[in-house]
């Protein structure tokens, strides 16, 4: 094999894209280089060995791969450790004795399997996000894994059989590149900001723990990074006043219940339920230099399967409808331990917040809920804190199986009440999605949905403070309790602590999940913005216009475009092709933001000006004379004419901020115009040059502006408003944002696209590509029939590649090896506890387990499968199934109905996913 690297001290250029779409951060990587992995063969011996040239450290390690056995031997000397990677080559003979297999710049695990060993790199990441103290976080762009044979299998394991050999070809077709990230400074395994060390993670959400336990077992715990699945984004962007800052959105996925759509779901034995994310919307601002403090935020949510244990039983071949069932009569084993561990995981540090309280920081909502609202205090903090449910599941008689299932939902939440007691802070809210969207549109029920987060977001608070450097804190401050580290460099001290969690919940934790906690997010951002100091919300329309003007000209420079992975590359792209419609080009020929409407001028009094602000397609006006924009039309230059009355939102939906005010009253004069005004004050009295007057005219819009900002402000308003108000880049980035995780989730769980997406278009304006991305209807019932044929064909092969991936199940999947590397899970930490629980495990757990099932992934799938004719679940109603056939019915009505164009819409994969089931349908049109 040739050397791919182009020789030894050569780097690749292409193995660390440093790309990102931000600015020049002013902060310095906290690695002092880059990873770099060699995997190198003995041309005489053919034995393999590892050099290793950490990020995270000054030296090069040598690790010898045992050809008995596969092995991996260090130790501390001399004779493994090195100054560099070419002095560690040069010991072992040059490459004129060693060939160089393959070069990598993480190395994600690796895995001796009877008389084969897998070594896995990393060969291409990409930064996905650099958190505050240059902390990259990067995202697997590309990754090889690379077989050693072995001269001898492990002790007491024989040669693989060939049905064996089959498995481990199908180990590589795990799905790494774009869907996994890491860290290599800072334990990103947490919340932001974490003060644990980098090889003490949650081992919750580390995918690679079995394949990373040999370099463990050698004391080298940091040589491979702790891989998260998920998304991991940011966005570098500038707020109304120039200031920049950035947005970034990580979502983790537990690896405590992994598999597919249709056998992870509910509970399993650990507790946990199945799609099961942790996500975070985290806020910091650009510091001026290196020596100054810069503000962030953090803000952290779940969303999962329905915490009970349930599954689904297919019909017809897994061609079929999906029926709930709920097994009978202990479907809420493992509820307790769960909403224990969330308790546990977010509960507030106690000595921050003792010192929050004692410094007056500590929120008026906190110290409200504490006095007044909260349960009788207990020994454990963390039973004190409230987690709420928004389940997203039809309330409705149509659907009785996710009634049934909501039902069960509430039940075993008053189960696990009575466990911890009356007090217990755990609340569930209905929220029929669909059904709202169906009765009330797609406005109205976001704004309801918002009314219902109005007496929740605030009470959860939300984490926030500022990074300082240590070099201007060494001597000790009484309020130094309030501090944590984040680094050698670095500290965090907190202004205030989340206190509560946010669960979205539908079936299947996908597409209105998705959806539902994109419209929370948005309105914490609008928080977050206010906590570190920046301003995204336009106060009137001139400043409006004035941001878009701003975000188109910053668009159409070359460097805009943030590079990122194929998946998300092809979901831009699709944006792009979409958003290219007659309207959109006749929108974007039109030039300036500012166009002067003919119509709207007649009449007007001098000096006034009518524009049209894009995003709303309303028109404002100016007054040149003194400076001032509003929403309402003055009245006619003759004097005899009215002005015409503003338009009235709703009652639930206004807000004296929700438009500018007319310039006739002092007391509602906007923001732009007083700072305006005090400007020309001043330059008519010779008293400042106009750039000082320039910047007294910033500092007073920026005064006036926090003045009349309070806190979580956006949620008493509606759409429209909210539109209006937002800076509409960030709007469309943090869409973006979203769009990239409901996909990515939702193929990681059912290989196809998240459906229902087109609503996270809903705040953008017209002429936005983000306004028309998405899944539509008609893609809709395309992703239907895609989603039940990978149930048939695919979903049983990636489950048993995850397993594997996972170190998962390993003695029935290769009955011929004996693994020296074995970690049970379950994970346990300091937030997972089993505790007592006062309901028995299924009667089927026990003999699963000595049929050979490993407990940690008995789940209600697993249970069905072995249970036989034992297991009787309750099914759903014949209304569930009949409408699961209505859907059916409408797939074919549109292949019998539409043109080729629209049926070749629906894609390739949903095709023959129907000519399979010819037989079903030809029933199905016959009933």
């Amino acid at each position: 094999m040739e050397d791919k690297s182009g020789g030894i001290l050569k780097k690749s250029k292409e193995a660390h894209d440093l790309s990102i779409n931000s600015s020049s951060p002013c902060f310095k990587s906290a690695a002092a280089r880059q990873t770099s992995i060699l995997l190198l063969r003995n041309k005489t011996t053919q034995q393999y060995g590892l050099v290793t040239s950490l990020a995270t450290r000054n030296d090069t390690q040598l690790l010898r791969i045992n050809h008995r056995g596969g092995a991996l031997t260090y130790n501390s000397t001399d004779s493994c450790n090195f100054a560099d990677e070419a002095a560690a080559v040069s010991h072992l003979g040059g490459t004129e004795q060693n060939e160089i297999i393959e070069r990598g710049c993480a190395l994600l695990g690796y895995a001796p399997i009877g008389h084969l060993a897998f070594v896995v790199l990393a060969t291409r990441v990409r930064p996905a996000a650099i958190l505050p103290g240059g902390h990259m976080v990067r995202l697997v762009a590309e990754s090889r894994w690379l077989q050693i044979p072995l001269q001898e299998p492990g002790e007491h394991s024989g040669r693989l059989t060939p049905e064996e050999l089959e498995k481990v070809e199908m180990m590589h077709k795990y799905v790494l590149s774009n869907a996994h990230f890491y860290c290599e400074t800072a334990d990103i395994s947490r919340p932001f900001p974490s003060s644990r060390p980098v090889d003490q993670p949650s081992w919750e959400f580390v995918w690679n723990r079995w394949l990373s336990a040999p370099f463990r077992s050698v004391d080298l715990p940091t040589h491979c990074p702790h891989l998260m699945q998920g998304v991991a984004e940011s966005r570098s962007l500038e707020d109304c006043m120039g200031q920049k800052y950035t947005l970034a959105l990580l979502a983790r996925r537990s690896c405590l219940h992994p598999g597919m759509r249709y056998i992870a779901r509910g509970l399993n034995s650990l507790g946990s339920p199945g799609n099961e994310i942790e996500c975070e919307q985290i806020v910091w601002t650009q510091p001026a230099s290196l020596e100054s403090p810069l503000r962030w935020s953090s803000y952290v949510w779940r969303r999962g399967t329905v915490p009970i244990w349930w599954g689904v039983e297919l019909k017809s071949g897994g061609v079929g409808e999906a029926t709930i069932v709920i097994p009978s009569p202990t479907p809420y084993q493992g509820t307790r331990r769960y909403f224990r561990r969330l308790q546990k995981r977010y509960t507030p540090d106690p000595v921050i917040k003792a010192a929050l309280e004692q410094t007056g920081e500590q929120s008026a909502e906190q110290r409200q809920q504490q006095n007044g609202d909260s349960p009788p205090q207990s020994s454990d903090a963390s039973l004190q804190l409230p987690v709420t449910c928004i389940n997203l599941l039809r309330c409705n008689m149509q659907r009785q199986d996710e009634l049934m299932l909501s039902e069960a939902f509430h039940e075993g939440a008053r189960h696990t009440r009575r466990q911890l007691g009356s007090g217990a802070p755990l609340q569930i809210i209905n929220f029929d999605w669909h059904g709202m969207i169906k009765d009330l549109k797609e406005k109205e029920t976001v704004r309801c949905l918002w009314e219902h987060l109005q007496g929740l977001l605030p009470r959860s608070d939300l984490s926030s403070g500022t990074m300082e450097p240590v070099a201007q804190h060494s001597n000790a401050e009484p309020s130094d309790r309030c501090c944590t580290a984040w680094d050698a460099k670095w500290r965090m001290r907190w202004h205030s602590q989340q206190h509560g969690l946010e669960r979205y919940n539908c079936a299947d934790s996908l597409d209105r999940t998705n959806a539902a906690s994109y419209f929370g997010a948005v309105q914490v951002l609008a928080e977050q913005a206010r906590r570190v100091g920046i301003t995204i919300e336009a106060e009137n329309a001139q400043e409006q216009s004035a941001a878009r003007a701003a975000v188109s000209k910053k668009k159409k420079d070359p460097g805009y475009s943030m590079e990122i992975s194929s998946i998300h590359r092809r979901v831009k792209e699709m944006m792009r092709s979409r958003a290219t419609t007659p309207e959109t080009e006749a929108v974007a020929s039109k030039g300036p933001v500012y166009q002067p409407l003919q119509d709207a001028e007649s009449d007007l009094p001098p000096g006034w000006e009518a524009r049209l602000d894009e995003s709303s397609g309303r028109t404002f006006y100016m007054d040149h004379n003194s400076k001032q924009t509003t929403w309402v039309r003055p009245a006619s230059a003759g004097g005899g004419g009215q002005a015409a009355p503003p338009p009235q939102p709703s009652s639930r939906s206004s807000s004296p901020q929700a438009a500018p005010q007319s310039h006739n009253s002092s007391e509602q004069a906007s923001p732009s115009g007083r700072g305006s005004e005090i400007r020309m004050q001043m330059l008519s009295r010779g008293d400042v040059s106009d750039s000082e007057a320039s910047d007294t005219e910033t500092q007073a819009h920026r005064t006036s502006a926090q003045q009349q900002k309070v806190g979580w402000g956006l949620l008493g308003l509606g759409v429209d408003d909210v539109r209006v108000r937002l800076l509409p880049d960030v709007v469309a980035e943090q869409a973006e944002m979203f769009l990239i995780n409901g996909d990515m989730q939702s193929n990681l769980y059912t290989s196809s696209r998240a459906m229902h997406s087109a609503i996270l278009g809903l705040l953008q304006n017209e002429a936005s590509s983000m306004s028309k991305a998405g899944i539509g209807k008609l893609q809709n019932l395309s992703l239907t029939v895609q989603r039940r044929w990978n149930n048939v064909l695919a979903d049983g092969t990636r489950q048993l590649i995850i397993e594997m991936f996972l170190g998962l199940r390993l003695s029935q999947h290769f009955p011929s090896v004996k693994f020296p590397f074995v970690e049970a899970t379950p994970l346990q930490d300091e937030t997972d506890t089993e505790e007592e629980e006062d309901t028995p495990m299924p009667k089927q757990h026990a003999a699963l387990k000595q049929q050979g099932v490993s407990p940690e992934v008995v789940s209600q799938q697993v249970l069905m499968q072995h249970a036989g004719q034992e297991f009787k679940p309750e099914a759903a109603a014949s209304a569930g199934r009949a409408d699961a056939a209505a859907d059916d019915a409408a797939l074919v009505y549109l292949l019998l109905h539409h043109t080729h164009t629209e049926a070749a819409a629906l894609g390739l994969s949903a095709l023959l996913a129907l000519v399979q089931c010819t037989s079903h349908i030809a029933c199905m049109l016959q009933q």
